[in-house]
């Protein structure tokens, strides 16, 4: 009896995980049989043969088109390290300016509390005068 309500139990347990992951799926927008297809396919990777063709136009063409790709992804990378080489630079700039700009931000606030001095000063005298 305790086998069979043990065995029911776990039954039961592979039948929520199931439930579980097919809601997730739901949820995430996922078609479970496209990601088995997917997985499938990475399998189907796994076996490979190699052949090789004599020379024709077309074979030259491909090659061609693959030292192109190659070149393009060598200048690719070339463009990211001056891309990489800029962002350092505009953030040195970047961060002179902010300092710039704070320190503007601080005088002036400094000549605005000078105003109000001065200008409290100057209603004290006044009524100091009258």
């Amino acid at each position: 009896m305790i086998y069979k309500s043990i065995s029911f139990i776990h039954k039961l347990r592979v039948y929520f995980l199931i439930v579980v992951i097919i809601g997730f799926f739901a949820a995430a927008g996922i078609d479970p049989i496209d990601v088995g297809v997917f997985y499938g396919a990475k399998f189907g990777l796994a076996v490979g043969m190699s052949t090789s063709v004599a020379d024709n136009p077309f074979n030259k063409l491909a090659l061609d088109l693959k030292n192109k790709e190659n070149d393009l992804s060598r200048r690719e990378a070339a463009l990211d390290t001056r891309e990489a080489l800029l962002s350092e630079r505009y953030g040195q700039e970047q961060a002179v300016l902010l300092r710039t700009i704070a320190a503007g931000i601080v005088f002036l606030f400094i000549l605005i509390i000078i105003n109000f001095i001065f200008d409290y000063q100057s209603r004290k005298n006044e009524k100091n005068t009258a």
